[in-house]
């Protein structure tokens, strides 16, 4: 499976969000770092580390590697 990496943190976290590539909740192509294929959303977590510190897995097609973080305000 492909997956991409949101190059745009999230609001409130500072999360940047795992995504397969089909994913509905995927972010618009020219915001996204390509992570290629991955055996499964760890290794896809393990790339993206290389480009962000604080990643995290889409909710809806990355449940594995998705966890919530209290909002920084």
């Amino acid at each position: 499976m492909n997956y991409i990496v949101n190059k745009n943190a999230q609001r409130g976290t500072d999360y940047h969000k795992i995504h397969k590539i089909d994913c509905k909740k995927r972010p618009k192509k020219e915001n996204t770092i390509d992570l290629k294929e991955c055996m499964c959303p760890m290794e896809a977590k393990s790339r993206a580390n290389e480009y962000y510190a604080n990643v995290n897995g889409c909710q809806y097609c990355c449940k594995e590697i998705s966890y919530k973080k209290e909002k920084i305000y």
